[in-house]
């Protein structure tokens, strides 16, 4: 199963296009969107990508919580207060904006995946068994590249994407 990773989009809507684009061709069953989505016009757009389930938590820049919880819900998709904790197969993940809160769910090993943001730079590492991802910003701002991260959950390949 391939997960689709994506953080810190900010109402950058040509990089949106691109990594909406990017899910479509490699056919991602779900996108974790680590937070700071933007506004309302954002979070419809992924609602383009097919046969994906989308999964967000709020970030410190989505002023619009209850906008955004609407229009993703109607393209099935959900949003959390943050953090979020479920499961998507026999993987627990754990998503978060927050890279505090991060390290501290890595560190429990409770999770497979651990999943955030806000830093809008790139994090990709494995403490104990668990796999953390900040796919680092998918705006080009702080970095001078966006990204976003595939993950192949067979056999825990990543793949990172420049937009």
């Amino acid at each position: 199963m391939k997960i689709g990773i994506i953080s810190d989009t900010h109402d950058h809507h040509a990089n949106i296009l691109k990594a909406i684009d990017i899910f479509n061709k490699e056919q991602v069953q779900y996108i974790l969107h680590a937070g700071d989505i933007g506004s309302r016009y954002a979070a419809n757009a992924f609602g383009k990508v097919s046969g994906a389930k989308f999964i967000a938590v709020y970030g410190n820049n989505d002023g619009e919580k209850d906008m955004l919880k609407q229009v993703i819900e109607t393209f099935g998709g959900e949003i959390h207060k943050d953090p979020y904790q479920g499961q998507i197969e026999d993987k627990k993940i754990f998503i978060t904006h927050k890279p505090a809160v991060a390290d501290m769910a890595a560190e429990s090993g409770k999770y497979d995946l651990v999943v955030y943001g806000h830093t809008h730079f790139r994090d990709i590492r494995t403490e104990g068994k668990t796999l953390v991802i900040n796919p680092g910003e998918s705006t080009d701002w702080a970095s001078g590249k966006g990204r976003i991260v595939i993950l192949e959950t067979e056999n825990s390949e990543i793949t990172e994407f420049e937009l």
